[in-house]
């Protein structure tokens, strides 16, 4: 699982960090996100997110605010706070610290999309066994 590169919904997930690794406060992604696309609106109950732009731009929106990051900028999203992003049309890479055992809901939908088509019900009740709340199933991953 970890170091192997994996797609997730057209993108390229590497998990750098398992939680595991962080004493069960965090895990570390490298992701290259295709071009035009992010997740549904959704918080993180178990704790923050910070999101590192390695090249590419990204729209967050977060707290009511639409906020433009480019590489070199640093997004941190606190516990709970509903947030989603889009990529530009070049696509994007970062790297995300996300809330523990959060590497498991990319992996488990991964080896699920690779055998068909993946509902958002069941996205969302992935999501919800590792910390990953979706509250809203409009723009997700498309």
């Amino acid at each position: 699982m970890k170091n192997q590169p994996f797609d997730f919904h057209g993108s390229q997930f590497t998990i750098k960090v398992l939680t595991s690794e962080s004493n069960d406060r965090y895990t570390v992604l490298d992701v290259k996100h295709a071009p035009n696309m992010g997740p549904a609106e959704h918080k993180h109950p178990k704790g923050p997110e910070t999101f590192c732009i390695i090249e590419g731009e990204y729209e967050f929106f977060l707290n009511g605010e639409s906020i433009i990051a480019k590489s070199g900028d640093v997004i941190c999203v606190p516990t709970n706070a509903p947030h989603r992003f889009e990529t530009g049309p070049n696509g994007g890479h970062v790297m995300v610290t996300s809330p523990p055992n959060l590497e498991f809901y990319f992996w488990e939908v991964s080896n699920m999309l690779s055998k068909g088509n993946v509902s958002f019900e069941q996205e969302s009740e992935i999501g919800k066994k590792y910390g990953q709340m979706f509250l809203d199933g409009s723009k997700h991953w498309n």
